[in-house]
């Protein structure tokens, strides 16, 4: 197979960084969208995006995208109709769609997979006369349709799941961080892992395991290597994912880094090394209990970079949390004053108010979207 149109999807707010992590895997250019990534490589990009990307949510294969005045649902089916499946889909194979919308339209996004589905339906009987068949459990196929106010994309889905779905996590925190913001917290922070690197409020690990994978070299698709979407999709050859596979878990190193983790509590810390150990990278990180406000005589070296994504305050009394960033900023000034801090929260404000309080400098800032909350990542001088 030649060259493909591809795009992948990734967290509102963090284009840039994927862009760049595509560019550095790919060898090819790409151009940030409103969280999407578009590109154009060969059938090994998908494997080895899938295998390797820290960032990325899906990757796709670019069927259509276009925009459309007016946009409609006859416009959607005709521009899903107009595209060959043949090549894509065999007649034994199911399939589903799935729609996102977004925008004023007088239409759901149920209603766009549900035309969308039809429109492969009829293709596929004009084309190969056979009508293929819709599961929306387990599909062998899976498309994914976006609409954003007037534009219509289409796309192959061959990720599955989205790939921040790591499959080490045996213990969940209940405020996990999502593990492609984790990485790209740590590539926006500039540690290159050799500086001892602390997240002194770990949870349940996600950014000490992220950085102990990224260290070492570990492509995150390991612990997901049978489950990849594009393992069903016959027209790519198993023989290029298998070539990926060796040649990168060849390069990964079994290297010592300076990687450590705190909590207050013991139950998290036992969660985080239990994720540590079905990552495989438990020797690779030294774990504690220990207060993020009392860190001097907790810890016993300087962190160069902190990376941490401490409570929002969600639970907290108006006025704590300020207080509490506050005193976790003094704290971490005692053991760490120069270092480098990355910090996500979705209290923008009370972090700003306390940083300037204590007379920190913040480097820039930027919004995202985790999950459903509006965040924000500050990376600051201590």
């Amino acid at each position: 197979m030649g060259r493909l149109r591809l795009f992948a999807t990734v967290i509102n707010g963090l284009e840039d960084v994927a862009a760049s992590e595509v560019e550095r895997l790919t060898g090819r250019p790409a151009s940030a969208d409103v969280g999407k990534i578009f590109f154009e490589a060969d059938e090994d990009a998908v494997f080895k995006l899938n295998f390797c990307s820290r960032v990325l949510s899906r990757v796709m294969i670019l069927l259509y995208r276009g925009r459309m005045n007016p946009i409609s649902l006859d416009s959607i089916y005709s521009a899903a109709r107009s595209i060959d499946y043949t090549g894509l889909i065999d007649p034994d194979q199911s399939f589903a769609v799935r729609a996102r919308r977004s925008g004023e339209h007088d239409f759901t996004s149920v209603d766009v997979a549900s035309r969308v589905g039809g429109a492969v339906i009829d293709s596929y009987l004009r084309d190969a006369g056979r009508r293929l068949k819709v599961n929306l459990e387990n599909p062998d196929v899976e498309f994914i349709c976006i609409v954003r106010g007037d534009e219509f994309i289409m796309g192959l889905n061959t990720s599955g799941e989205p790939l921040h779905k790591r499959h080490y996590r045996v213990y969940n925190h209940p405020a996990a961080l999502n593990t492609t913001i984790a990485s790209a917290m740590l590539m926006l922070s500039g540690w290159d892992g050799r500086e001892p690197l602390l997240d002194p409020m770990c949870g349940g690990g996600t950014i000490p395991v992220e950085a102990a994978l990224m260290a070492r070299r570990i492509p995150p698709g390991t612990f997901r290597r049978e489950s990849f979407a594009f393992l069903r999709l016959r027209f790519l050859g198993p023989e290029g994912f298998r070539r990926i596979v060796e040649k990168h878990l060849s390069q990964a190193s079994d290297e010592a880094f300076p990687i450590y983790g705190l909590d207050l509590n013991q139950r998290y810390i036992e969660g985080a090394i239990k994720n540590s150990e079905a990552a495989g990278v438990r020797d690779t990180i030294t774990f504690r209990v220990g207060d993020a406000l009392r860190l001097r005589g907790t810890i016993d070296f300087e962190p160069d970079y902190v990376v941490t994504n401490p409570p929002y305050g969600l639970r907290m009394r108006r006025g704590e949390l300020r207080t509490f960033y506050g005193r976790f900023l003094e704290s971490l000034r005692e053991v760490a004053e120069g270092s480098i801090l990355t910090l996500i929260t979705a209290a923008r404000r009370k972090f700003t108010e306390a940083a300037e309080d204590k007379g920190l400098e913040v480097i820039w800032r930027r919004d995202i979207l985790h999950g459903e909350i509006r965040a924000t990542i500050f990376k600051c001088i201590i």
